[in-house]
């Protein structure tokens, strides 16, 4: 460093020893304002005369930070700080001051700063009072100001106004203990441009020691792209969950299909066997007049049943549920015929009344499902002592609307079975024709409608299966 002086009224300049080291000139030689001049580098001359002429109308000087080349031609870079001296009148008569090299400085700066501009983050560096020091080209992007409208400016200017309280606190606790913040470590944050637009962001924090003390440089990035991204996975994967949901769904109601079509379609083929066989043994034409009669029957009974399985398939699961104004003695009749044999060849007698409610909107596979499933029990399950009756009653009792099947076969002992009665697969009896999927199904359908239904049994004795339909609104 070195000091000067310029009289501007004589134009007479002082130069102190080191001063003409670094500017590589002899120590006798006659120096002027002129000579000074020829010595700045040629792309810095205009900067410096406009400091220079700013200083002369202001009374004040204007520190400069140029290039000079040297006597060998080396190029320096010197810093300037003056004061401005002036007469009574106000006339400036004098500028003192110095210089010093700092070409070793502005280098390092240089390449401070061309790595501040390689980076691909925002990079922001500020002091432990939260001012903003330098910025790079990124940061100038993302945030949307240029560099000479954030330096020594709050940082608290980049982030929401939510922020900015707690953000001082987070910052002096970082200063008392500086050390590195991984990128995205820490709370979700957001940052706001100069439009006032929020963005999402990840930060990561380094301490960075100057002469001029300790700084944090901050790189900042813009994860708006990622958490859109983000948005869309969880969308594909709550998509996903509905899909996977409504296959579930899908393939409970098809073993639902399943297991209905082959429980309803058995008692009808069952039957039709019986009939062939009776068919085989009449003796008289009338009595195959009559057994044919049955065929015919149960035959139209079999191809309902059948189509509309079918049309129950092929129908949308919103659908799938249609109801329709149903009569109880109409769904019982069709249960007669299409188990007219077994209740011929057992003696079977069956009696209902459907006084206190003969009809109920509901759907119609279901409820002769249900019916289907409750009576062929009935006679399955007979007591070897006696012949099978049955009673079928509906009911409203505390404003729901019930169906009783009341018999007076096996029975089951509820202690032992009672926990399993409606499980899949689930016997209790020792028949050839037990396949546990009845009562599984005939639960599934009125569960599925909204209802619920239970039962009372003493082995021996009979059983008395209740049905209530509008389970959800009792």
């Amino acid at each position: 460093m070195g000091s000067w002086q310029w009289n501007t009224t004589n134009d007479d300049v002082t130069f102190s020893n080191n001063l003409y080291t670094i500017f590589e000139i002899d120590l006798n030689e006659t120096l002027t304002f002129d000579t000074y001049l020829s010595f700045v580098h040629p792309e810095d001359k205009e900067i410096v005369d406009i400091s220079i002429a700013k200083s002369m109308t202001d009374n004040l000087f204007h520190d400069l930070l140029h290039r000079i080349i040297t006597t060998s031609g080396k190029i320096k870079t010197v810093q300037i700080f003056g004061e401005v001296i002036s007469d009574n009148g106000g006339q400036v008569i004098e500028f003192m001051g110095t210089c010093q090299d700092v070409t070793e400085q502005r280098m390092a700066e240089i390449k401070f700063k061309g790595l501040l501009e390689s980076a691909p983050d925002a990079m922001v560096i500020v002091t432990d009072q939260g001012k903003i020091q330098l910025i790079n080209k990124q940061a100038e992007k993302l945030f949307g100001y240029p560099s000479a409208e954030l330096v020594d400016k709050p940082v608290e200017l980049l982030l929401p106004k939510r922020y900015t309280n707690s953000h001082s606190t987070h910052r002096e606790l970082f200063f008392k203990l500086p050390k590195t913040r991984k990128m995205g470590e820490g709370k979700e944050l957001y940052a706001i441009t100069k439009k006032g637009i929020e963005i999402p962001i990840q930060i990561s924090l380094s301490p960075l020691k100057t002469e001029e003390g300790l700084l944090v440089s901050a790189a900042i990035r813009d994860i708006t792209i990622q958490k859109k991204a983000e948005k869309k996975i969880l969308e594909a994967n709550g998509g996903l969950e509905v899909l996977a949901h409504k296959l579930t769904t899908k393939n409970i109601q098809l073993a639902d299909f399943v297991h209905i079509t082959s429980h309803n379609l058995r008692a009808p083929v069952s039957n039709l066997n019986s009939l062939l066989d009776f068919y085989k043994d009449a003796e008289t034409e009338d009595e195959k007049i009559i057994l044919f009669e049955k065929f015919e029957k149960v035959i139209n009974h079999l191809t309902t049943t059948l189509n509309t399985l079918i049309e129950a398939l092929k129908t949308k699961e919103e659908s799938s549920k249609k109801v329709e104004i149903l009569t109880f003695s109409e769904i019982l009749n069709k249960t007669k015929e299409i188990l007219s044999c077994q209740i011929l060849n057992t003696n079977t007698k069956i009696t209902s009344d459907f006084t206190e409610i003969p009809n109920i909107t509901y759907n119609s596979v279901y409820l002769e499902s249900i019916f289907l499933n409750l009576v062929s029990n009935a006679i399955k399950y007979k007591s070897e002592d006696r012949a099978p009756e049955i009673f079928i009653k509906t009911t409203i009792e505390n404003g729901v609307q019930k169906l009783k099947f009341k018999d007076n076969g096996l029975g089951i002992n509820l202690e032992r079975h009672g926990h399993k009665i409606f499980g899949l697969n689930k016997v209790f009896h020792r028949h050839p024709d037990a396949k546990g999927v009845g009562l599984f199904m005939t639960k599934v359908q009125i569960e599925s409608m909204g209802g619920k239904i239970s039962v009372k049994s003493k082995v021996d004795v009979g059983s008395t299966f209740s049905i209530n339909f509008n389970q959800k609104n009792e």
